[in-house]
This record gives structure tokens, C-alpha cells and sequence, in this order.
């Protein structure tokens, strides 16, 4: 199959229109990106619009053409990998952790 053939396969799973807004604070990453994960108007199938807030709700000006996604999604993977039990180990070598207390347990579906 090429990679033509899968992108052809894919595009009726993505919408059309709409996006899914979500606000973040970078100094609860992990918080404010689960509040909005978790919000039944969530949506995973459209494209994410980040804008980030400071901690007293005032956004910042930044459009999101890409950016602020990408930066959120690495925030999210920098938390996940060196702050939170979901992971273990040295540095170099961290795995799931069996002793994760489900603090970082998020389920995405509806």
C-alpha cells in the first residue's frame, strides 16, 4: 500500500472544519492539559487550537499555526518523562513504572 493510498484511506476520519480549543497554563501543564482532555466537548478527531494563559487567565497573544501545539505536546512529554511517577529509572533508561498510583491516568474516549 503507498503512501498515498493510506493518506486517501485516513481523510475521512478527519473533519472537515472545526477545531478543539484547549487552554494551558505552562505552570500546570499536566492539570490544565487533562482538564481540557477530559472536557466532554473535547475532541480528538479535529485539530488541536492551544492558547496559553498565565496563571491568572490572561492568554498570551501567539495565533497557534503549529507552535503552541507542538510546544504543548513537548511540555506534556517533558512532564510525562522526568516529573511524574509514570515512569522510572535513570535518565537514559526509564520505563513504566508498576508503582505509577494512577496520577497521571487519563482516559481519552467517548
Amino acid at each position: 500500500m503507498s503512501v498515498k493510498d493510506v493518506l486517501s484511506s485516513l481523510r475521512p476520519a478527519v473533519p472537515a472544519s472545526g477545531v478543539t480549543r484547549v487552554n494551558v497554563s505552562r505552570s500546570h501543564i499536566w492539570d490544565a492539559a487533562r482538564r481540557a482532555f477530559l472536557r466532554p466537548t473535547f475532541n480528538a478527531q479535529q485539530p488541536l487550537y492551544v492558547k496559553f494563559m498565565d496563571d491568572i487567565g490572561v492568554a498570551e497573544e501567539a495565533i497557534d499555526q503549529g507552535g503552541p501545539r507542538r510546544e504543548l505536546l513537548q511540555l506534556l512529554m517533558d512532564f510525562l518523562a522526568s516529573k511524574s511517577p509514570l515512569f522510572s529509572g535513570p535518565e537514559h533508561a526509564k520505563h513504566i513504572s508498576a508503582a505509577s498510583q494512577g496520577c497521571c491516568v487519563l482516559s481519552i474516549g467517548h
